[in-house]
């Protein structure tokens, strides 16, 4: 914390409403970032954002494995579905069963406008997933920049 003179007062704000407005300006400087970078790079940049989120991903689950049991579908789904309310926080399980896991987002907090940004930047979600578990696969069914009305995040077993 930064001391302040006596004199000057700072009003407290609570911890709920700090982690909010911090979550939603680092998805937004995400967000512009990742713009940037493709604007200048095109395809490349897309390549550097998927490869990003990959080495994120992997980081991740090494540190995860160690405490969940990434061959079990539920366990895996849960860990990711945990992340997500970390970010996202307004999503809803629709599906949850031993082949399959699908997570619906209604309002995306970056908000992607093409899906090729949306499919580079959920490259974290699906290594994260493939990384715990040879046996399970990740993949966006629905999804807001394709123009449907929420994204389904699906985790499920390989067939």
């Amino acid at each position: 914390m930064i001391k302040l003179p006596e004199h000057i007062k700072i009003e407290e704000v609570p911890l709920e409403k700090r982690y909010r407005s911090v979550t939603a300006g680092l998805t937004r400087r995400i967000k512009i970032l990742y713009e940037a970078i493709y604007e200048k790079y095109g395809d490349d940049g897309l390549d550097l954002i998927r490869g990003v989120g990959d080495k994120y991903a992997r980081e991740i689950a090494e540190r995860a494995k160690k405490t969940i049991d990434a061959t079990n579908l539920e366990a895996v789904a849960l860990y990711l579905i945990r992340i997500f309310n970390t970010v996202r926080g307004n999503g809803e399980v629709v599906e949850f069963s031993d082949k399959r896991v699908v997570i619906r987002v209604h309002q995306c907090p970056y908000p992607w406008e093409t899906v090729e940004m949306c499919e580079a930047h959920t490259q974290m979600e699906k290594s994260l997933v493939e990384a715990l578990a040879d046996n399970l696969c990740y993949r966006i069914g629905k999804s807001l920049p394709k123009g449907d009305p929420f994204c389904d995040h699906i985790i499920e077993v390989k067939d």
